[in-house]
């Protein structure tokens, strides 16, 4: 819900899937694309960064999503209404990813991907302004 409410409130529409046959949560309409989102919630500290666990399950076992199933994933950071928007390429092969709290002093891979809903509306998905 919490993807919804700011996926629209940003200008975007969305559409869910049919059953639960799909790889990817929502489908997102920007401009000419259509991307597959899959979204990711976690509010669990390790070492004091926030881990979340990038993979499917399918007969009992963590699947990596590939770039044939998903374009995005959309990590929320609930303790910090944070939003962490990654192409698929930053997480394939990668099931469990990390991400630091806003302040922390040192730098954080994930940091150019905060808040970047602006790649939603990239023709490619991936260009940075």
């Amino acid at each position: 819900m919490a993807f919804m409410h700011k996926a629209i409130s940003l200008g975007f529409a969305l559409a869910l899937p049919y059953g639960h046959i799909h790889r990817y949560d929502f489908i997102v309409e920007s401009g000419t694309n259509l991307w597959r989102v899959q979204v990711k919630t976690t509010a669990v500290k390790a070492r004091g960064m926030y881990a979340v666990t990038i993979c499917r399950h399918a007969n009992r076992e963590r699947r990596p999503y590939t770039e044939s199933e998903i374009d995005f994933v959309a990590v929320y950071i609930v303790p910090e209404d944070t939003w962490f928007i990654l192409p698929v390429r930053e997480v394939v092969g990668h099931p469990c990813l990390r991400f630091r709290p806003k302040g922390y002093a040192r730098g954080d891979i994930h940091e150019r991907y905060r808040e970047a809903w602006h790649l939603l509306r990239q023709p490619d998905g991936l260009v940075f302004g």
